[in-house]
């Protein structure tokens, strides 16, 4: 097997919880089509685990899904997303999104160990700000977003993304020619 674009895309705990619970629902016959079948006993362990995992009350995907129960990208992608309400004021990578997304951090500590090099990026009270917004943005009731939303056309957000510059992309592709 030859993987063609490594990394092409991150996936979240969240969209991760989804496609178990649909391959779940596969074998099990609750998918709509009524039939079941057996799982390979490694496929059934996974499932299992991963479910077990990613339901635990403790762990912030079990309230995610609470609240946005079918749609993850609402909350990172359209309007009401984390990075439209953090990149018009800070800049932080892809990782960094992905990881405040996952493990929605409520304290500074938590945050400081999400962000790289946060003590030296931020002051204190941006690293507030920060933590703020991310509670806004998680509490933020699913009823609330219209439908769609997460596929709209927004208009772009320049390089607001740590190490995002099109100018370096430029020189590696020439220098690699």
């Amino acid at each position: 097997m030859h993987i063609k674009n490594p990394q092409s895309a991150l996936l979240s705990n969240h969209e991760l919880l989804l496609h178990i619970q649909k391959e779940e629902a596969e074998y099990t016959g609750a998918d709509g089509t009524g039939r079941s079948r057996p799982k390979p006993s490694g496929l059934s362990h996974m499932l299992r685990d991963g479910l077990t995992y990613l339901q635990t009350a403790d762990f912030p995907t079990g309230t995610i899904t609470s609240t946005h129960p079918n749609r993850p990208m609402t909350l990172y992608k359209g309007p009401h997303s984390l990075f439209r309400a953090l990149a018009p004021k800070y800049r932080l990578n892809k990782a960094e999104y992905l990881q405040l997304y996952n493990l929605r951090p409520t304290t500074q500590v938590m945050l400081e160990l999400v962000i790289e090099e946060a003590g030296s990026r931020f002051t204190e009270e941006e690293l507030l700000d920060i933590l703020n917004i991310i509670q806004q943005v998680f509490d933020e009731e699913e009823a609330f977003i219209p439908a769609g939303v997460e596929h709209q056309t927004m208009e772009k957000i320049p390089n607001k993304l740590l190490g995002a510059n099109k100018k370096k992309r430029k020189v590696r592709a020439k220098a690699k020619a």
